[in-house]
């Protein structure tokens, strides 16, 4: 999947946080999270870890699942699998 240099920028500056990335991180490795459980990770207030998960929704890094009273944040994997082959046809243009 091709992405417009917008949606790679957006996603660069939503992983440039490491905030952000340490949740990315550990939504990856778990598969998913409620949002309680982000705030957890972060060590933040709620309102703090709600405006960095804005971010990642912003980027479509994050999918979200309501489940009963819980939403479930898991990984876009097309999104970053998109960034990352970006990436690597930047790399291999050097």
């Amino acid at each position: 999947m091709k992405m417009s240099d917008d949606n790679f920028v957006k996603i660069a500056k939503a992983l440039s946080d490491k905030t952000r990335f340490r949740i990315l991180k550990e939504i990856t490795d778990k598969k998913s999270y409620t949002c309680g459980d982000c705030e957890e990770i972060a060590e933040l207030s709620q309102p703090t870890v709600s405006h960095h998960l804005k971010i990642l929704f912003d980027a479509n890094l994050l999918n979200s699942e309501k489940d009963g009273r819980f939403v479930l944040v898991s990984l876009n994997k097309k999104t970053l699998e998109a960034f990352c082959d970006s990436i690597l046809d930047l790399t291999n243009k050097i």
